[in-house]
């Protein structure tokens, strides 16, 4: 599954906000080049509740997401059953984390399971994955912190680990860098109380069951540029331009052999959100 989204109840535990409505729209454009992109649509829609219990919380995180590829361009061999030209996947997701402080204050723990359905269509017959993810926390000094951990999914290519690697580190007032590699790492910059603004890197990774029994495999890693514009204290509205490499399609019906292999071709793409959002520095 996308390494980005199978952490994304720990992201969210590692950032300096929570979004309890969030709607994000990507649209990517084809690329003149030789293994032109493919066009593509991304819709994804969740939350993050978090629920404190004595010292710890608890952060409730579901998701849906809808795909749509264009298959026009390069799915002309089949790779993908074609609806009306387009080519669609989707998920519905419910990640559980927890962070509980240890005993050494400087440390603490966050935990996060998650049960998925993934495919053409969802609830069907072998579209369920179950995975989860958990990380240390160690607070080198106030508001400065470093984190290790691991992830573990039972995707439909075969069991997916990975180890994960991160910070949420203030630097000063106005710059901030969090995230957890290779999922997904920020900088973000405060240009004034209603603009921010930054750098974010995701590796994508997913993997979605298609009717005919096989599974589809993607892949993708994003770099863009990101402006969060707050017309009020929690109403947040996001623009991020970004370029898309390494981007491979693969399917196959059996853990770990791919019986059929694409390049998704490197392109830009433009990301829109709206997202209701609770900056944690300041409750702090």
């Amino acid at each position: 599954m996308f390494i980005f989204m199978a952490v994304w109840g720990n992201d969210a535990l590692s950032q300096p906000y929570v979004d309890p409505v969030q709607v994000r729209y990507t649209y990517a454009f084809t690329a003149q080049q030789k293994n032109r992109a493919t066009p593509f649509t991304h819709l994804w829609a969740g939350s993050d509740l978090p629920i404190k219990i004595n010292k710890s919380y608890l952060l409730l995180s579901p998701y849906f997401e809808n795909w749509q590829f264009d298959s026009a361009l390069v799915l002309q061999d089949g790779l993908l059953p074609v609806v009306k030209n387009l080519t669609g996947v989707k998920g519905l997701v419910m990640p559980v984390g927890l962070m509980m402080p240890l005993n050494n204050p400087k440390w603490s723990l966050a935990i996060n399971a998650m049960i998925r359905t993934n495919g053409e269509q969802l609830f069907a017959d072998k579209t369920y994955q179950i995975g989860g993810a958990g990380f240390l926390s160690y607070e080198k000094s106030k508001g400065q912190k470093l984190r290790l951990g691991a992830y573990i999914n039972g995707d439909f290519f075969g069991l997916f680990v990975m180890p994960l690697l991160g910070a949420d580190w203030r630097m000063d007032e106005k710059n901030y860098f969090f995230g957890l590699l290779p999922g997904r790492f920020t900088w973000e910059h405060k240009f004034s109380k209603s603009i921010y603004g930054g750098i974010t890197f995701r590796a994508l990774t997913n993997s979605y069951r298609l009717q005919a029994g096989s599974f589809l495999r993607l892949d993708d890693n994003q770099l863009s540029a990101f402006i969060d514009l707050y017309p009020s204290k929690n109403i947040c509205f996001t623009v991020e331009p970004g370029y898309g490499i390494m981007r491979k399609f693969r399917t196959g019906y059996e853990k770990r052999k791919y019986d059929s292999y694409k390049d998704w071709g490197d392109g830009p793409f433009i990301k829109v959100s709206a997202a209701y959002r609770i900056r944690l520095e300041e409750k702090k």
